[in-house]
């Protein structure tokens, strides 16, 4: 099967690229998604308060960027398919002992535990680890594909999930979503992912380095740095601090407006119809902006095109302060969708444009507390400055402040050199000063 599937020598890449789009697809729906839909029917059940039930799910994120460090170091051990078979798994037990627990502790427990480490290993880190193995070149468009899938996942599988809650009822719904991990994230990862071209005796993106065509000296680090590093010389570089910084503050930044944007709408009077339409409209802008950078990616210079997004999601949060109208309302929802997918694709191939693709995972593993845990603040943080000025607009103002440090981050972010490169640097300095080459 194995044989078949690799095609007898052909380029493995894009079936790579559709597996982890798969998976990612899956990832991002049944698991990521997943925890809003179960909360209200957690707390009808058993009568708690929706605080101590969202407990669960925060926990669970804590635990992911906690281990991703860890996971990091597993997927440059056992490879990415490995990784996310074990991950599934573990959430595969998290979804089964939720079916049946009756205890507020055993649901923090499954969470914290099983899918705060299985999200670890089965989530972007592995899934962008088989596509930086895969393609460099093509690499921008490799990504916005994979992570337009996982924006796909989210937007399809909650319906789906509400309607299996509301024919089977939560307990059950929780065994068909653990019985379709064990499958998308468990069997699927074991039989059909291949971590990298080498393992098939390929190369990335399937060209020959003889066949390359674009050899041109004006675009020199376009596709990757020269010399890859290793996690512990990324981390010394500023430039991983700044990538670092960018990720956080986006994270941060956007975490409020995902999440309270329809209860903003409705706070200024727009009906519930009207809102769920703008959040349809943004999610789908959004993915044009993460195909667009694919597609530019592959043409121009990351750097720039992740600046332009970045102000256009600046500049989209801003119209926020003044939207009373549904054309601002649709104009900010455009820009900040533009901008959010166009960001979030080009961040995902800074790090392994400036450090290579060898230790990426142990790279990202080291970023991803950060983003991942700091990050995540940004939603609670804005219902709470909602809660006390009674207004979602010093929470947008913060969130324009917060976006705007990535953006300054982002331009202070210069491609790092590589200790080997300084050093082979001054000894040819040395050597050119040298009274011994003197004539």
């Amino acid at each position: 099967m194995i044989a078949a599937w690799t095609g007898h020598g052909k380029f493995f890449g894009w079936k790579a690229l559709t597996v982890s789009a798969v998976m990612y697809f899956a990832m991002t729906g049944l698991l990521l998604y997943s925890f809003p839909v179960f909360l209200p029917f957690l707390c009808e059940a058993f009568g708690w308060s929706r605080a101590s039930v969202s407990w669960a799910n925060s926990l669970a994120m804590v635990v992911t960027g906690l281990a991703s460090p860890l996971a990091g170091i597993y997927v440059t051990r056992y490879g990415a398919g490995k990784a996310i078979a074990a991950g599934g798994l573990l959430c595969v037990l998290c979804f089964v002992i939720a079916s049946f627990h009756n205890h507020l502790w055993e649901l923090y427990l499954a969470y914290a535990l099983l899918f705060g480490l299985g999200g670890s290993l089965c989530g972007m880190l592995s899934m962008t680890t088989i596509v930086n193995n895969w393609f460099v070149k093509r690499r921008p468009l490799a990504l916005s594909v994979l992570l337009t899938a996982g924006g796909l996942g989210g937007l399809v599988m909650v319906s789906f999930i509400m309607a299996m809650i509301n024919r089977f009822g939560w307990r059950n719904a929780y065994l068909l979503i653990a019985a379709m991990v064990f499958v998308l994230l468990v069997i699927v990862p074991r039989l059909l992912v291949v971590n990298k071209p080498e393992d098939l005796g390929q190369v990335p993106d399937g060209i020959q380095a003889d066949d390359k065509k674009d050899s041109s000296p004006n675009r020199p680090n376009l596709n990757e740095t020269p010399v890859h590093f290793t996690a512990a010389e990324a981390v010394r570089t500023g430039a991983f601090w700044y990538l670092t910084i960018l990720a956080t503050s986006f994270m941060f930044g956007l975490q409020g407006f995902l999440l309270h944007q329809v209860a903003f709408l409705l706070d200024i009077k727009i009906s519930s119809a009207v809102a769920a339409a703008v959040y349809s409209l943004f999610v789908g802008v959004s993915t044009v902006g993460r195909l667009g950078m694919g597609f530019l990616g592959i043409r121009y210079p990351t750097k720039p095109l992740a600046i332009l997004s970045m102000l256009l999601l600046i500049s989209g949060m801003t119209v926020t302060l003044w939207a009373k109208t549904l054309p601002m309302i649709l104009l900010y929802n455009c820009l900040v969708g533009l901008g959010m997918g166009g960001t979030y694709v080009a961040t995902m191939n800074l790090m392994p444009l400036y450090f290579g693709k060898t230790y990426y995972p142990k790279i990202i593993g080291f970023a991803m507390p950060f983003f991942s845990i700091l990050g995540s603040l940004g939603s609670p943080l804005t219902g709470w400055i909602h809660d006390v000025t009674h207004s979602y607009i010093p929470a947008w103002k913060l969130a324009i402040l917060i976006l705007t440090i990535g953006l300054v981050s982002l331009i202070l972010a210069r491609p790092p050199v590589h200790p080997s490169r300084r050093e082979d640097r001054a000894d040819s300095f040395v050597r050119i000063k040298s009274p011994s080459s003197v004539n």
